[in-house]
């Protein structure tokens, strides 16, 4: 099987009638078949290999029974302080330490 990316010089002629073939389809406008080399070029590559995207590809992310991504709960742990002087994340610095010895400090003491 050839290359799908490579360009040969019959691969060029194609694509250069395809795109001749569109131009005169759409009336001869006065771009020129140019204008139509890009087009023309993905339907030949859509002819030359038909069954190119269907591999199906797995999804990075779990999918629960309706095909929805399920995000996991590690998610929300980082969402920022959400007020309130009774909540436990009001003690925590949400900044970074200037320094490492500092960070290691606040670390020591927690």
């Amino acid at each position: 099987m050839d290359n799908p990316l490579e360009t040969t010089p019959q691969t060029q002629a194609r694509i250069a009638a395809k795109a001749k073939e569109m131009w005169e389809a759409d009336g001869r406008p006065g771009c020129g078949p140019q204008a139509y080399t890009e087009a023309a070029s993905e339907l030949i590559g859509m002819e030359s290999n038909p069954d190119a995207g269907q591999v199906p590809v797995d999804s990075p992310v779990p999918l629960d029974a309706n095909g929805q991504p399920v995000e996991q709960a590690w998610l929300e742990e980082n969402l920022g302080n959400p007020g309130g002087s009774e909540d436990e994340l009001d003690d925590r610095r949400e900044v970074p330490f200037a320094t490492r010895q500092e960070e290691e400090d606040a670390l020591k003491n927690q």
